[in-house]
């Protein structure tokens, strides 16, 4: 007879917040958890150190740990939400998908309707109807997931056209530095483009010049995330400043 395996002690981690805001109001529109390991290193460190087994089990828990964070920096008493991120294969895991983290977070008292879960990118799209399959029912059930890193690989523009998130984030390597470089900002103008064909208003991150942030607010976006607005932050739920545009 097989001796079950003892799961794996999760790693060391801290949980940060970075803002997403309205460049036109400077409002805060949601707040991003990020993992940190202990000496501050990124997502990728925490979660490659993991065993592929274990993934989903540990970033599981790191959503619960973000939620439970969240509402103890009083998050929910704010306009925010609270951004997610998720292995995409992992949408309807029975034990560690997303609707354990939403049992989890009205456990605690944090308002559902307050979380938005995003793809990471992480974990390929392989298979884009079959991931769309999963989350078209849990959107029915009123979860809000939104498509990260748009514009770079892992089949993100052919999942839309099977599915239909609730938002849509264009990542940072697509637009650094598009106020210096023609070709970039043509690129940004397309695929802005794209998204609006699917009704979809994006969220831009990685913004770390007042250039790049004057020449995406020209393109029309207005809900920016970065450092030129803030820092990651451990301890409190902080808060942007938008510089003069």
């Amino acid at each position: 007879m097989a001796i079950p395996r003892a799961p794996t002690p999760l790693p060391a981690f801290r949980i940060a917040f970075q803002p997403i805001v309205d460049v036109d109001t400077g409002i805060t529109i949601a707040q991003e958890a990020l993992v940190r390991g202990p000496a501050g290193e990124g997502a990728g460190k925490v979660l490659d150190a993991v065993a592929p087994g274990d993934r989903y089990r540990v970033d599981a828990a790191i959503r619960r740990a973000a939620v439970t964070e969240a509402q103890r920096l009083g998050l929910p008493a704010t306009e925010a939400s609270l951004t997610l991120n998720f292995f995409p294969n992992s949408a309807d895991d029975p034990e560690h998908g997303l609707e354990r983290t939403v049992a989890h977070a009205e456990a605690i008292g944090f308002p559902r309707d307050r979380l938005v879960f995003e793809i990471s990118e992480m974990e390929a799209v392989e298979d884009p109807q079959a991931l769309a399959a999963h989350l078209v029912p849990l959107q029915r059930r009123g979860l809000r997931i939104a498509l990260d890193d748009v514009g770079t690989g892992h089949a993100r523009m052919p999942l839309l056209l099977v599915w239909r998130p609730d938002g849509a984030k264009i990542a940072r390597e697509v637009v650094m530095g598009l106020d210096l470089d023609p070709g970039r900002r043509e690129h940004v103008r397309q695929t802005l483009a794209q998204l609006a064909a699917f009704g979809l208003v994006p969220v831009v991150e990685g913004i770390e010049t007042v250039g790049e942030c004057r020449a995406l607010r020209e393109l029309g976006v207005r809900a920016m995330q970065g450092f030129l607005f803030a820092r990651p932050a451990i301890g409190i739920l902080p808060a942007p400043v938008v510089p003069p545009l």
